[in-house]
């Protein structure tokens, strides 16, 4: 049976990686953004203080809007970011509010080597939280770890808009930076763990059992 997917993202580079990633497991399954709907769905206010609790508010939000035979569509929320040890976890579910306003890709990136520029300590952890939200009112809430550290300066080739932190996770046991090891085969990652790719295809898997007890 194949349904499809609505990822409740606006952001182009979020959804191109999130289908990239989705379709390493389930290729034949379609996905669509909210950019696709033929109405607009308004922006969801994320007032969560957790990842958890973010993507649970924009998989709702979704829902609740959806017209017509869109209230079928299984709907993939995700929320995701960056948390450096040496900043006691921040940014964090912060991250376009990190300095109290409304930042840019850059004033991110920027704000970010400011507040390490003396630490030594640049380790961080990307965190990604999924929840996938059914017709009939089913959630599953699916997370999943990396880690890596915050180069002292972006590679300006790894930008991509909407996400400012890309240019600056690195993977010191590969010598790639993040995005990079996400293209590379399992076998070619000398034992690192690539928690985002885990969550994904705990995702998919959830998904392909849920069509399969409705049936």
């Amino acid at each position: 049976m194949i349904a499809t997917i609505l990822f409740a993202t606006k952001n182009p580079g979020k959804y191109a990686e999130f289908v990239s990633a989705f379709h390493k497991f389930s290729p034949q399954m379609p996905i669509i953004s909210l950019a696709d709907l033929d109405y607009q769905i308004p922006d969801c206010i994320e007032t969560g203080t957790t990842f958890e609790q973010n993507a649970l508010l924009k998989a709702r939000h979704a829902r609740n809007h959806l017209h017509r035979n869109d209230k079928n569509l299984i709907i993939i929320a995700d929320d995701s970011g960056m948390e450096i040890e040496a900043l006691n976890g921040e940014p964090g579910v912060f991250t376009r509010r990190w300095d109290g306003h409304e930042m840019s890709d850059q004033e991110i990136v920027d704000y970010c080597l400011k507040k390490l520029e003396d630490k030594t300590n640049r380790r961080a952890q990307y965190t990604t939280c999924l929840v996938a939200n059914f017709p009939d009112g089913r959630e599953e809430v699916i997370f999943g770890k990396n880690s890596g550290v915050i180069l002292t300066e972006p590679r300006e080739e790894s930008r991509l808009k909407g996400m400012p932190f890309r240019e600056l996770f690195f993977v010191p046991e590969l010598n790639m930076m993040f995005h990079e090891v996400r293209e590379l085969p399992k076998l070619k990652r000398n034992g690192y763990s690539l928690g985002h790719e885990v969550a994904v295809e705990k995702c998919a898997n959830v998904i392909q059992e849920n069509l399969f007890d409705s049936v």
